[in-house]
């Protein structure tokens, strides 16, 4: 699409764009007001919903700062209403013939979104289908990162959807797209198993068993996985945005950890590694473009490294974990290419999203620095033998909260320095 396609007949995903793409985040600011202007004024006042209103709202959500600045309600509100927008622009399936008559009867007209996927020209109709994929994708990784509402749910005809895209394939990046909904359908699914079990657990318990068909279960998803990896195009250029994201339990309640679990906890260390492999493939100069939830996935890798890092149990080897995945080494990679990003031409502000990412790293190895060297562990031991008192009050009044913690996740403000004393206990002094 033309710039001035857009502006003739998308001027919301235009005006969205252009505020994605604003870098400072004082300058983005306004124009994030503006946005909302008129977002809520057709949405809600004048109860529009049209193609524009829901390209625009998913690009904005795509690439917003908002979960790192201290808005994470706002993106999940806005979140709900894009799947409205689904809903109400019939996306799923068109009316049906009781819907149209109703709606002739109340309000004097027909349903402007009945119109059969066969009243739609080809364009339009990819158009509207990746539209919902795009939201199902969206969804689910705000219900995983933020945990403040359900993925917009799978249906046939998501399904059908997909396989018209995955058909037909009329632009360079559907390949990479159906392969990245594909992945995300894959974790939402193992995602629907943790969250049951741990239903479980709260109403039992005790550690739920694994009965056999939840076994073929999730045996059945890990090869869907294989076969999807094994599809994959090494050659595509983008291949390596589509990284796993790792995830983790806490050994939380009394329950103890058996084989599974430390299986489990192992492919999480695995899978760091793996995610940190396609991480540095990625060039500096593309970092600024990566969405939300790229970065989301950054932070809780490091937290999960360093709950691995240091889990005090006395049959999982923490030494075995550091010499794969080093929690230090990883945060000054990190740094490093951060920086570097931060050279860009469009990064000329002290206010972009990366300089926070990089404060909170820097904090993040200020807790680890301590407690990675020998010669300060062994003075921690004896302090604490000494003085009886917790670690990780020793010399440093201040800690990385475990991934369980979700409000810290879910209250992040990483432009807000009282944040990071009330959330780490670091004072801006010690930055």
């Amino acid at each position: 699409m033309t710039t001035w396609y857009l502006r003739q007949n998308r001027p919301f995903l235009f005006q969205a764009i252009h505020t994605v793409t604003t870098f400072s985040t004082q300058e983005r600011l306004p124009k994030i007001e503006e946005l909302k202007h008129v977002l809520f004024t057709s949405a809600l006042l004048e109860v529009q919903s049209n193609i524009d209103l829901l390209q625009g709202l998913l690009t904005y959500l795509t690439w917003s700062t908002d979960a790192f600045l201290g808005r994470a309600d706002l993106l999940s509100r806005l979140m709900m209403l894009a799947i409205s927008l689904v809903y109400d622009l019939r996306l799923f399936k068109p009316s049906s013939k009781d819907v149209e008559v109703m709606m002739t009867i109340t309000q004097g007209r027909a349903d402007d979104n009945s119109q059969s996927p066969a009243d739609k020209t080809p364009h339009e109709l990819l158009e509207r289908q990746r539209a919902v994929l795009a939201c199902f994708i969206l969804s689910s990784n705000i219900s995983s990162h933020l945990g403040r509402q359900d993925a917009l749910r799978w249906t046939p005809q998501t399904e059908d959807a997909l396989r018209l895209i995955a058909m037909s394939k009329p632009c360079h990046s559907d390949e990479l797209f159906v392969s990245q909904v594909r992945l995300q359908l894959l974790k939402q699914r193992a995602e629907d198993i943790r969250r049951q079990d741990e239903a479980d657990y709260l109403s039992t318990g005790s550690t739920p068993l694994a009965s056999a068909p939840r076994l073929f279960y999730i045996k059945a998803l890990r090869r869907q996985l294989q076969e999807l990896r094994a599809s994959f195009r090494p050659d595509h250029p983008h291949i390596d945005s589509l990284a796993l994201h790792p995830s983790g339990q806490r050994n939380d309640g009394g329950i103890n950890l058996g084989l599974e679990r430390f299986e489990c906890l192992w492919l999480s260390v695995e899978n760091i590694k793996s995610w940190l492999k396609s991480f540095y493939k990625i060039p500096c100069s593309k970092l600024v473009g990566q969405p939300f939830h790229f970065w989301s996935q950054m932070i809780l890798s490091i937290t999960l490294l360093k709950y691995l890092s240091t889990l005090k149990d006395p049959e999982w080897d923490c030494q075995v974990v550091r010499s794969t995945v080093d929690l230090i080494p990883t945060i000054d990679a990190m740094l490093q290419r951060i920086e570097m990003s931060s050279k860009e031409p469009e990064l000329q502000c002290n206010d972009h999203l990366l300089k926070y990412l990089s404060k909170l790293l820097n904090r993040c190895r200020m807790w680890a620095e301590p407690r990675w060297h020998l010669t300060s562990q062994v003075q921690d031991v004896e302090t604490r033998m000494s003085r009886n008192v917790n670690p990780d009050t020793i010399s440093h009044n201040y800690h990385v909260p475990d991934l369980d913690q979700m409000t810290w996740m879910q209250s992040m403000d990483l432009g807000n320095e009282q944040w990071f004393e009330d959330v780490l206990g670091m004072p801006a002094t010690t930055y």
